[in-house]
């Protein structure tokens, strides 16, 4: 025994010395794997994105891809050959075209005799159609808890779509917001440090991307996505972050890295361009809805009027007050529109972008609060909210509430070009709904439908409410327009179309850190076509 694990031993070193002789033509390929699974995305009714990534390799890679009507693959309906290496990251796009519309079908890549696994995707149908379904949602910080909802979702079976509001990921290191459980769920962030490079940014999206209900998610629905400030930094703008000072190196360098990660790692149909990336774009599902998706955070959005060099109160208000800031820039405005004008033919627009816009007035946090109870925030930044909060200013400066005249004019185009509009949002880790009257009108002219997070925390973990459902009755009491709202669970919000009826129902859950949970579907509202001015309604 003793002179067989010698020879082995031996055998193995030379080996090992005669490998470097030996040609590299002869020496083993690298294997290739499928660690990120596989996704679909932005999909049309002749065409869908179809991604996936190989591991394991560190050469350029040949990749095969099919699509079919069966999952056992017996009816290809496309096919073809790409390649890719390490200039994408071993990243797979395609745009697989000359699809049949309106249908569920199932794709696969090969590298290296190696098969992912099989995907789901579908389609966008054409002429009448009688309902359409998505799943909306957003805010999934990976550290903070388990991805439940992306299980849930995963599980739904009469999706068209996931549309994915931002916050795809979350830019910080250990010790940074919402990492507290981290290590011990074994979701430390990787790298571990806040991301400022393009590996960085890489290797943070391949983390994200190596959860199981993530993965499952992707595998069994096309998602529509759109970034919002994490997939950069808190707080962004087109010319720079709350979070980014000179000691991270150039801005635009930052922005660019962040970017091509994105459009890499991301199911999107769009092309780099730094901070002029377009990702607004328009999807037709039949005569029934013209789903719009916008960039409210990158493309044209001035700076926040309480960030930058002068945040005092007088210079706030006249930032506010200034009818060139914009949100979406002029340029987006224009196309949305057109985007409006064009969908004229369909029931109806569902506006896709990330950002709150009901106004929305802050409650005196004062007797809402428990400031000796325990909270995510230091004392001194709460004792800083409660002050300000007097009087009832505009809260969340970072969405629309910032952006007033902007809001205003979007509001006036949604009455003047669209026949039935509902706007979907996330952002605020809460599950909101209510109406949308301009300024000078006194019926709405769309209806808000607001997503809460994945897992990222909500108001009631950060503020110490003097009991539960304070903050939210607060808020409820001093902005009538609000109709439904919860701040205290993550979850996910389905919307279902016909057309005669919009319909938001909130699937919320009860836990996130926990390997058992359960999903309550907390409250069901809708507006019905052609009868948005008369309001949100709870359906039988």
């Amino acid at each position: 025994m003793k002179r067989r694990s010698v020879l082995k031993l031996f055998l193995g070193g030379v080996a090992a010395v005669l490998a470097g002789c030996v040609p590299k033509s002869m020496r083993p390929v690298d294997t290739p794997r499928f660690d990120h699974s596989v996704a679909s995305g932005d999909p049309l009714s002749d065409r869908v994105i179809l991604w996936t990534r190989i591991a394991g390799v560190s050469v350029p890679t040949k990749v095969r891809w099919e699509i079919s009507r069966d999952a056992a693959f017996t009816r290809v309906v496309s096919s073809g050959d790409v390649s890719t290496d390490a200039s994408r990251d071993y990243t797979v796009k395609v745009d697989a075209a000359g699809l049949p519309a309106g249908e569920r079908l199932y794709f696969r890549f090969e590298a290296g005799g190696t098969w992912s696994p099989v995907g789901r995707t579908r389609t966008a149908p054409t002429g009448a159609v009688e309902a359409a379904n998505f799943a909306v949602v957003s805010c999934s910080n990976h550290p903070y808890g388990y991805f439940h909802v992306y299980r849930d979702i995963a599980q739904q079976e009469d999706l068209d779509a996931v549309i994915h509001l931002g916050d795809y990921i979350y830019e910080y290191g250990p010790g940074g917001y919402a990492t507290e459980h981290a290590e011990a769920l074994g979701r430390v962030p990787d790298p571990p440090y806040e991301i400022t490079s393009l590996s960085d940014y890489r290797t943070r999206y391949a983390q994200y991307r190596s959860d199981p209900d993530l993965q499952a998610a992707h595998q069994n629905h096309p998602f529509v996505v759109v970034w919002d400030d994490h997939e950069l930094t808190n707080d962004a703008w087109q010319d720079g972050a709350q979070n980014h000072d000179l000691s991270e190196g150039d801005w635009a360098t930052r922005r660019d890295a962040a970017v091509q990660a994105y459009l890499e790692w991301m199911p999107i149909r769009a092309e780099a361009r730094g901070g002029k990336t377009k990702i607004f774009r328009r999807f037709d599902f039949g005569d029934l809805l013209s789903l719009i998706m916008l960039d409210t955070r990158l493309y044209g959005r001035d700076i926040q009027p309480d960030v930058g060099e002068d945040t005092s109160k007088e210079a706030i208000i006249a930032a506010m007050e200034d009818p060139e800031r914009r949100l979406l820039g002029r340029d987006q405005e224009a196309w949305l529109d057109e985007q409006l004008k064009a969908s004229g033919d369909t029931r109806w627009q569902m506006i896709g972008q990330q950002l709150m816009v009901m106004p929305n007035v802050s409650p005196d946090l004062e007797p809402l609060l428990d400031l000796e109870s325990p909270a995510l925030l230091p004392r001194e930044q709460l004792d800083h909210y409660v002050a300000v909060s007097k009087g009832n200013p505009p809260m969340i400066l970072d969405t629309w509430n910032g952006y007033p005249l902007a809001r205003q004019d979007f509001l006036a185009s949604l009455a003047k070009y669209a026949s039935n509009p509902v706007v979907i949002s996330g952002d605020l880790h809460t599950s909101m709904a209510g109406e949308l009257t301009p300024i000078g009108m006194e019926r709405p002219v769309a209806a808000e439908f607001m997503t809460t997070s994945v897992t990222s925390p909500g108001f009631a973990e950060y503020l110490p409410e003097a009991y539960p459902g304070a903050v939210r009755d607060g808020a409820m009491a001093i902005n009538p327009h609000i109709r439904y709202m919860d701040t205290d669970h993550r979850g996910w919000l389905k919307m279902s179309l016909d057309p005669e009826e919009c319909r938001g129902e909130w699937r919320l859950i009860d836990r996130l850190r926990d390997s058992d949970y359960e999903i309550t579907l907390d409250q069901t509202l809708a507006v019905r076509a052609g009868r948005i001015h008369e309001g949100m309604y709870e359906p039988d």
